[in-house]
């Protein structure tokens, strides 16, 4: 995926996108609990205004996402939730429990502001001693983008994301430029669901400025400390404005 990729205008939407959310929003919201069965096709083709070769092209994309499985002589039923993807998050917290209880709702932020400061530690020690210069001139490039666009959330989001990503591709390590590719939709779904929250703190330029400095000078465990540090400054204020909002 390229950069331009990751910022592209998304296409209107159609009518299996439009089912496709509306049973997805009932699941997360508890109107279909797990080991439920959905109503026959016939009928929630019905209920949704929807054709049934549109219905099923909905239902296919929420198996993708482990949301429903079609068992034979039980029809579909609706898996659990320890099984679902990442991709389901943004939809529950949009709609799920955590809308209904605040505490849940920052609770599971918190878990995955913790996610993602674990895998950039661990990514920095991995790809940092195979990085070339022209990698750091890129999230170099990435960091001014996204400090330019900080006004602008969701922009800033995506610049800020290619930081990571331009060091992931610059020290060949496809396998989580894959996995950080994969997650992108969900993290933008997620950066527009907490917006305004989301935004960048005064140093964020200074704070990457040092952070790539001790990538060049090859000190691993000082970038990765100046990373991890700079993190759980910014995670403590987006969870402290998320819980204001709540």
């Amino acid at each position: 995926m390229s950069q331009a990729a990751l910022t592209a205008p998304e296409s209107a939407p159609t009518a299996a996108d439009a089912v496709f959310d509306r049973i997805l929003t009932d699941i997360v919201r508890g109107e279909y609990p797990p080991q439920s069965r959905l109503p026959a096709e016939r009928e929630l083709a019905r209920t949704l205004g929807a054709s049934r070769p549109t219905l099923r092209e909905a239902l296919r994309r929420l198996a993708e996402w482990s949301l429903v499985e079609s068992r034979r002589g039980s029809g579909v039923i609706v898996r659990p939730e320890i099984e679902w993807s990442m991709e389901v998050l943004p939809a529950y917290l949009r709609f799920g429990a955590a809308t209904r209880n605040p505490r849940v709702l920052a609770g599971m932020v918190r878990d995955l502001l913790d996610v993602r400061r674990m895998m950039f530690s661990t990514v920095t020690r991995i790809v940092a001693p195979r990085l070339p210069k022209s990698a750091l001139h890129d999230a170099r490039d990435a960091v001014q983008r996204a400090w330019y666009a900080r006004h602008d959330i969701p922009t800033f989001v995506r610049e800020d994301y290619g930081v990571m990503r331009a060091l992931l591709a610059g020290g060949n390590f496809l396998p989580a430029v894959w996995m950080l590719n994969r997650l992108a939709s969900v993290y933008f779904d997620l950066a527009d669901t907490l917006s305004p929250s989301m935004g960048p703190p005064p140093n964020y330029v200074t704070a990457h400025g040092k952070f790539f400095d001790a990538l060049s000078d090859g000190d691993t465990e000082r970038a990765v400390k100046l990373i991890d540090d700079y993190l759980a400054n910014h995670d403590r204020q987006l969870t402290a404005a998320l819980e204001a909002l709540t």
